[in-house]
């Protein structure tokens, strides 16, 4: 069964000024079509989301236990193995890709294994996969960002 939750921020304001796909999907013998941003700009959303979401969970007695977004980190990771680069466009506050690429640099310094692993495991059959994609992210990241970007 998989369950699909779609977010919905109209606060956006380039939205209507980026360009929009038509993908049609058929899964299962239903078909659908879906609008949706090009491939930059979707990158530039999940960027967004690393940039500016607040993300922090606590325990019952009260200790922080998760940070930030495991799967916006592990979805830049996506985007950033496919070669897609961002629409800067998209991202207030950036001109250059060289200031985006400092910024970016700077967040993955300070983000921390156990949040990662903490919002992969709903995400990801594979516990040890997620166990040790958690434990590498960091690294990981750092290198794709400075190589791709």
């Amino acid at each position: 069964m998989l369950f699909l939750k779609i977010e919905v921020f109209s606060e956006f304001g380039f939205r209507k000024s980026c360009a929009t796909d038509i993908r049609p999907v058929f899964k299962l013998n239903r078909s659908i079509l879906i609008k949706t941003f090009d491939p930059a700009t979707l990158m530039a959303t999940k960027v967004r989301a690393i940039l500016f979401r607040k993300c922090e969970k606590t325990d019952r007695q009260g200790k922080t236990t998760v940070k930030v977004k495991g799967r916006d980190y592990y979805d830049l990771l996506w985007y950033l193995q496919k070669g897609i680069q961002p629409n800067l466009f998209c991202i207030e506050g950036f001109e250059t890709m060289k200031d985006l690429k400092e910024k970016l640099l700077a967040m993955i310094a300070g983000i921390d294994s156990r949040s990662i692993q903490l919002d992969l495991d709903a995400l990801i059959e594979s516990p040890n996969f997620v166990k040790n994609i958690s434990r590498n992210m960091k690294t990981i990241l750092e290198r794709e960002i400075s190589e791709k970007l």
